[in-house]
């Protein structure tokens, strides 16, 4: 007998259940010995399954085929085990929501002979597996989730392979060549007694055969017999704080309020790649948790090489992986395991401020026009903006300086590097305006009109204690691709922190467009003593022209 036919013979005297039993070390011999194979279907059987866990399967095959010969067939045979969702919706006349069909979570091929127990009791014979399933979670939102296993014992596919293979090697002789179909043309007397030749096999349209139903093997299928309720054991967010060069992500773990029992968090890993990943909360883990409680855990992202950032961010692929235990109230041992990716911004090592240039004149007195038309006018003039607006921003400056400096002039490195596609041109100006700070009348006023009345009417001048004394710099004509390096030098007035004033302005000399940028180097004056009055207004007359001349 063959292989084939003794399995379809084993399949017609065979029976395949598949249990969920309530304790997962179910000794099923002594059930067996001590019973009738209907009293291993009774046995305690869980009531719910959970999201992410490692679900214990028991699979029984019993068959009154002899031990020896089902040995001697066990090794070609394997078992196909899967996991189904369904929507537990209770269908009914005026029930729109019905059952939404099945939902496939997660499927894996088991070798039949990594049995646990064949044994032959009676006149019957006995194979038991105990494999484990992961119960993933659906696509798709389901009102009231359910899943159902099943299990498929079938030929593997070097046994079904070796049935269906062929046995003729060569083509079978005497067999007529496919005809030509340009055979009438070759008496034409404008192909010249060429030889024109089309054969019918090319144009006819080539299928695959269609398999017999005689070919194919019967598996020997088995299924829970109902579909359990799941839900969800571990909840998982993640929420991000950016930071300069670095992000903090808090990993937010609650354990379901319907869990009766105790929930044992064992790893808890975050991954990204090329992504430095620091444990900032320092829990011990393995953490015992309740129902309802909630873990929070800190970790800061940062790069693991400068080189590796970019002017953008980067959007990669962050993996969270927990492995936790769950010893229920009522006896049950599951083991969870969550696995999942989200996407997370990781920003440059250094961030830089960008800018964006000011309307042009033109673009400007155009949007003044426009808004005194109608609406019409206003969709054109929003077609023009954009043709006007130069799109470019290849313009990159930094501006350097000492961190601390003494009593006497000091030099700021400025950098210029033109990486659009025109040559520019430009003014770069210090913009060292006053600042003013509200003096209130030293008058009192009681009541609340007497608050209104009391209003700023006093305004004084605050000194700044810097002066730079390079008025403005002009850069250019800088083409594309070029650098240009210079130095702004400065005298500072006072100790302490070196107020620059409103920061420094860029001005296109082609497009008259303006960058006011406010981020200036910080520098600390350790210098000893004051410069005096007559100084101050000596290295100001730099100073005060500037301001005439904006």
């Amino acid at each position: 007998m063959t292989g084939r036919a003794y399995f379809e013979a084993l399949a017609n005297v065979s029976h395949l259940d598949v249990l969920l039993p309530k304790a997962s070390d179910l000794d099923v011999l002594e059930v067996l010995r001590n019973g009738s194979p209907d009293d291993l279907a009774r046995a305690p059987a869980r009531r719910n399954l959970f999201f992410d866990e490692q679900a214990s399967v028991l699979l029984v095959l019993r068959t009154s085929e002899r031990e020896n010969k089902l040995r001697e067939m066990i090794p070609s045979l394997e078992l196909v085990l899967s996991a189904h969702a369904t929507d537990a919706v209770p269908q009914g006349s005026g029930n729109a929501a019905s059952a939404s069909g099945k939902h496939d979570l997660d499927s894996k091929i088991i070798a039949a002979g990594s049995f646990a127990q064949l044994v032959s009791i009676a006149d019957r014979t006995f194979v038991i597996w105990r494999p484990t399933l992961h119960l993933s979670r659906p696509r798709v939102r389901l009102q009231r989730p359910a899943i159902y296993i099943t299990a498929n014992l079938t030929l593997t596919y070097e046994a079904t392979k070796s049935l269906n293979a062929v046995q003729l090697d060569y083509l079978p002789s005497l067999e007529p060549l496919p005809a030509n179909v340009l055979e009438a043309l070759q008496f034409d007397p404008a192909l010249r007694d060429r030889d024109v030749s089309l054969p019918e096999s090319r144009i006819t349209k080539v299928a695959p055969r269609a398999s017999r139903l005689q070919d194919q093997v019967r598996p020997i299928r088995g299924a829970t017999r109902r579909a359990f309720p799941v839900v969800p054991a571990l909840s998982t967010k993640i929420r991000y704080s950016a930071l300069p060069g670095a992000i903090v992500a808090s990993l937010h773990l609650e354990t379901s309020q319907i869990i009766a029992g105790t929930v044992t968090i064992n790893r808890v890993e975050v991954e990204v790649p090329n992504v430095q990943v620091d444990h900032l909360t320092g829990i011990n883990l393995p953490l015992a948790t309740q129902g309802g409680d909630e873990t929070v855990m800190t970790y800061r992202l940062c790069r693991k090489s400068a080189t590796q950032s970019t002017i953008d961010d980067e959007r990669q692929a962050l993996t969270v992986t927990i492995c936790a235990n769950a010893l229920l109230d009522q006896g049950s041992t599951i083991d969870f395991e969550l696995k999942w990716q989200t996407q997370v911004h990781m920003p440059t090592a250094s961030v830089r401020p960008e800018y964006r240039w000011s309307r042009s004149p033109s673009v400007a007195s155009a949007h003044q026009r426009a808004s005194s038309t109608q609406t019409r006018s206003g969709v054109l003039f929003n077609e023009a903006v954009k043709k006007l607006i130069p799109s470019e921003t290849g313009m990159h400056i930094s501006i350097s300086g000492p961190a601390t400096v003494g009593k006497g002039p000091f030099n700021m490195r400025l950098r210029c590097s033109n990486r659009s596609s025109r040559t520019r041109r430009f003014a770069i100006l210090m913009l060292q305006q006053r600042k003013l700070h509200a003096s209130h009348d030293p008058v009192t006023h009681t009541g609340f009109i007497a608050t209104i009345l009391n209003a700023t009417s006093i305004k004084a001048v605050e000194p700044l204690n810097v002066i730079n004394l390079t008025p403005d710099v002009r850069v250019g004509p800088l083409p594309s691709g070029a650098c240009f390096e210079t130095h702004l030098r400065a005298m500072p007035t006072s100790t302490g922190v070196l107020d620059f004033g409103t920061g420094m302005r860029i001005i296109d000399l082609d497009t008259r467009q303006v960058v006011d940028v406010q981020e200036l180097p910080e520098i600390v004056c350790l210098g000893p003593g004051n410069l005096t009055d007559p100084e101050i207004r000596l290295l100001g007359l730099q100073t005060e022209r500037l301001d005439h001349r904006e």
